[in-house]
């Protein structure tokens, strides 16, 4: 059985890691929980009134504003909802001009058991505001 969250046991999602290290299973688990945290928005989860990104069309900031107003409410997110990162940073990344798709490259310390090592994911929101989070291996 390879490594994942007790969800993605149950779904099978952890067969397509097994041969895996655990460092790179463990990386694949928190790219795929952050995809899924990354696509909620602020006030969906009834239990959990704080969890979720809030509205980021409802923003009244210049785009450079509304970027780093997301990158932070991005880190606070994670910091609170994903345990195995902890020290993590949020920066917005370069897009093309004219484009709709907002880009954020996420750091932290990844610990899961005894393991503890620095990495990175580039999470990207595109204009029909579906969240992709992979690794960033380079």
């Amino acid at each position: 059985m390879g490594y994942g969250s007790l969800f993605e046991r149950l779904s099978g999602q952890t067969r397509y890691r097994q041969g895996s290290s655990l460092e790179s299973a463990a990386n694949a688990s928190v790219a795929n929980h952050l995809t899924r945290m990354l696509g909620s928005r602020r006030g969906s989860v009834q239990a959990l009134p704080d969890y979720g990104l809030p509205d980021i069309n409802d923003m009244r900031l210049s785009q450079y504003d509304a970027l780093v107003e997301t990158a932070r409410a991005i880190g606070q997110f994670i910091e609170t909802y994903e345990p195995r990162l902890s020290a993590v940073s949020v920066v917005p990344r370069p897009c093309a001009p004219g484009s709709l798709r907002l880009s954020f490259s996420i750091e932290g310390m990844l610990g899961v058991g005894n393991l503890k090592h620095r990495v990175r994911f580039l999470a990207a929101l595109d204009e029909r505001c579906e969240v992709t989070v992979r690794t960033d291996e380079g």
